[in-house]
């Protein structure tokens, strides 16, 4: 332990909460992730920490001697050591949950197990497989939309869970700068029936983003009242055709 310094700019602020969950684990359980070291290249035989800082406290703080690392050769590439700054220290920083969600997805990507990404990004292995089966097939336009807060995990979550990925460019455009909740979003989905008029194929494309845009754009309008008593005015409203403007549809209303 007393070997081990951290590498230059890779030090991150300490998650109090979690920290004390981790000494917990490790007082009882000890070590089961090895932390990763290098040879420090000044001659002083010391290590420099890549990986594992919130272990290698703990252990500090426990008092123990020594710690199992993994030791890399001086090869070991800079770009491979930013990587693990991201995944092992930015992931316990106080982030946005979006910034999370992608890293844990860019973790899945880079051959991390699930379990180990649960561990490293302190949350439950379910949690993980949920958000990487939400992100699975994100389009680039679905990533710049969240990292822009433009949509939150939460309404994208109602988006994939709706909306097949070749449309959903097109719903984001929907409901782009719309003061939707969540459970609104979800509520038209079920309303309108989206599946089945998914099921209709790619040739209703127009026609469903048109009904979609209409209802969203409406259900939006209604200042107050219930959910319930605001889909009632949507639906008494519901248009009784669509018609092509150009490349695109418009709804005629009653």
């Amino acid at each position: 332990m007393d070997q081990i310094r951290p590498e230059d700019g890779l030090g991150r602020k300490r998650d109090r909460g979690g920290h004390r969950e981790l000494q917990r684990s490790i007082q009882q359980f000890g070590v089961l992730t090895p932390i990763t070291v290098r040879p420090a290249p000044d001659g002083s035989g010391e290590y420099l920490l890549i990986k594992g800082q919130g272990r290698t406290l703990a252990c500090r703080i426990l008092g123990f001697a020594t710690i199992p690392a993994v030791v890399m050769d001086d090869t070991y590439a800079e770009t491979e050591k930013v990587q693990q700054f991201l995944v092992e220290n930015v992931a316990r920083l106080k982030m946005r949950p979006v910034d999370r969600a992608l890293l844990i997805q860019r973790a899945r990507q880079d051959g991390e197990e699930t379990a180990d990404i649960a561990n490293r990004f302190g949350v439950s292995a379910s949690t993980v497989r949920r958000l990487l089966a939400q992100l699975d097939g994100v389009t680039t336009h679905e990533v710049k939309a969240l990292e822009s807060g433009e949509v939150n995990l939460a309404m994208h979550a109602v988006i994939a869970r709706h909306v097949e990925p070749s449309d959903r460019a097109a719903v984001l455009e929907v409901i782009r700068g719309l003061k939707l909740r969540t459970k609104e979003l979800e509520a038209v989905f079920v309303a309108l029936g989206w599946q089945q008029l998914t099921d209709l194929g790619p040739k209703q494309f127009g026609h469903r983003i048109a009904l979609l845009s209409w209802a969203c754009h409406t259900l939006a309008s209604f200042p107050s009242g219930t959910l319930r008593d605001r889909l009632r005015q949507v639906a008494l409203g519901f248009p009784v055709d669509l018609k092509q403007e150009g490349n695109a549809f418009a709804v005629v209303a009653r």
